[in-house]
C-alpha cells in the first residue's frame, strides 16, 4: 500500500477514466422501475455530464502538476544557491540555478493566471449542475413533474442540457 502523500500525487501520464455516470450500474439494478428515465438520462445527459467531468479532471491534474513543478523546481533551485554559496562562488551551481529559475518563471506565470485552475472551476461547476438536473429528473421534481408527459420530460431535459452546455464558463 501507498503511503497517503504518494496517493495523493497527481499522475504524471494521465488517462482519461472510463465514461462517468452518476449512478452505477450495481445502483440501477435494485431500481428496475427508474431503467426508462436512467435510459433517457443515459441518452440525453450523460455523454455531456462526462465530459464536462472528464475536463474538470484534466484541468485539475494540469494545475496541480504545475504547483509540483514549481515548488520541486524552487526547492532545486535553492538547494543549487546553496552549493554554489558552500563552494565559494563554484559558477556550475550559479548557472545551474539561473537556467533552472529562467524555465520556471513561465511556469509561474500561467499558474499565476490561473488558467488551469478556471478551467477546473467551469467544467466541475457544469458537471455539477448537470448531476443535479440528473436527479431533480429522475425525482420526477420542478419542470419534470409527473403530470408532464415523457415527451415533454425528455424536451425539457434536453433544453435544460443544451443551455447548460452552451453557456459560458469553459470557453
Amino acid at each position: 500500500m501507498k503511503p497517503a502523500l504518494v496517493r495523493r500525487l497527481p499522475k504524471v501520464v494521465w488517462r482519461v477514466p472510463a465514461a462517468a455516470t452518476p449512478v452505477p450500474e450495481s445502483a440501477r439494478a435494485e431500481f428496475p422501475e427508474l431503467a426508462p428515465d436512467l435510459a433517457v438520462l443515459d441518452d440525453v445527459l450523460v455523454p455531456t455530464f462526462s465530459r464536462y467531468d472528464t475536463q474538470a479532471l484534466r484541468a485539475q491534474n494540469d494545475y496541480r502538476r504545475q504547483q509540483l513543478v514549481l515548488i520541486g523546481g524552487s526547492a532545486l533551485a535553492t538547494i543549487f544557491g546553496v552549493l554554489q554559496a558552500a563552494s565559494a562562488g563554484g559558477s556550475v551551481f550559479g548557472w545551474s540555478e539561473a537556467v533552472l529559475a529562467g524555465l520556471l518563471a513561465p511556469v509561474a506565470v500561467a499558474a499565476r493566471g490561473g488558467r488551469a485552475h478556471r478551467r477546473y472551476l467551469a467544467s466541475r461547476l457544469k458537471a455539477e449542475r448537470l448531476r443535479s438536473e440528473y436527479f431533480v429528473f429522475l425525482a420526477r421534481a420542478g419542470e419534470y413533474g409527473a403530470a408532464a408527459t415523457d415527451e415533454a420530460r425528455t424536451a425539457a431535459l434536453r433544453d435544460a442540457v443544451d443551455l447548460l452546455d452552451n453557456s459560458e464558463g469553459d470557453r
